[in-house]
């Protein structure tokens, strides 16, 4: 019976080639390691390879007790990995399924390693939020059309990882859909992520006042945050990434880049 068990793990829990270690843990998490499977230290040794990695598989034997199949997955991998390690950074990811897929293995390194409030999503990834440096990850790798719509929505801090996961799925299917007149990004913007008065500054989080300012590309946020920001992070719009410069601040041309499309952007300004 021991070996029925254990032969059935094996072929419901090894990792594929081609699939991160991340994303094999949340496929695991999926298929039940978390609620239906418990193995005792001797058992959980005979499982062989289940990742398909050795500094992994050693240690999935090695707590005592009897503990669930997910518990000992998810310590093996905090022992032998830090998130650097484990996560590959995109500089870009070019389909749904690739973003995500991106997205998921940001949410779990964060669950995993990080000190947000998604570490108490452990024993239930799919209630995990999307952190604003999961955001900044995610929309400074999508693909130009995707960019564009993403920049539509406004991050806030109740905004969980399942909906903008389904928000990119039902993007794709609008690419793909027969063109129509009235088509636009704000219309197949889900409802719930549309810019009110009542968004917060996405820099301090804090809400806006009539110290506010908004950008050429039309998003919003205190005068000093974003004066802050574009002075000493960086020269675009925190949340589309647009480009954005101080009135009276424009810097020269690079002598190396005589492209218009570097002209066009020097004529951006922030609005004060």
């Amino acid at each position: 019976k021991s070996r029925c068990k254990l032969q059935e793990i094996r072929q419901h829990f090894t990792r594929s080639p081609g699939i991160s270690i991340l994303l094999w843990l949340y496929h695991c998490w999926c298929a039940g390691a978390d609620v239906d499977i418990f193995l005792d230290s001797y058992e959980a040794k005979q499982l062989g390879s289940l990742s398909c990695d050795v500094a992994i598989d050693r240690k999935i034997g090695r707590r005592p007790g009897t503990l669930s199949l997910w518990m000992r997955l998810v310590s093996s991998v905090r022992e032998a990995y830090t998130a650097d390690e484990l996560l590959m950074y995109r500089a870009r990811w070019n389909s749904s399924l690739e973003g995500v897929q991106y997205l998921t293995e940001l949410t779990m390194a964060d669950i995993l390693f990080g000190k947000t409030q998604n570490n108490q999503y452990l024993h239930n990834p799919d209630e995990a939020y999307c952190t604003w440096d999961i955001w900044q990850e995610f929309t400074m790798s999508a693909p130009p059309p995707y960019a564009k719509a993403l920049a539509s929505i406004t991050w806030k801090r109740d905004l969980k990882v399942t909906k903008l996961q389904a928000y990119v799925w039902d993007f794709e299917l609008a690419l793909s859909s027969p063109p129509q007149d009235s088509f636009s990004y704000v219309e197949i913007q889900p409802k719930e992520y549309a810019a009110s008065s009542d968004d917060p500054c996405t820099i301090c989080h804090e809400e806006l006042d009539r110290n506010s300012c908004e950008l050429e590309c039309g998003h919003e946020f205190h005068r000093e945050c974003i004066r802050t920001w574009l002075q000493e992070h960086s020269s675009t719009c925190p949340i589309c990434r647009d480009y954005a410069v101080l009135p009276g601040d424009v810097p020269e041309r690079p002598a190396w880049n005589n492209s218009k499309h570097y002209k066009a952007k020097l004529r951006k300004r922030s609005v004060f």
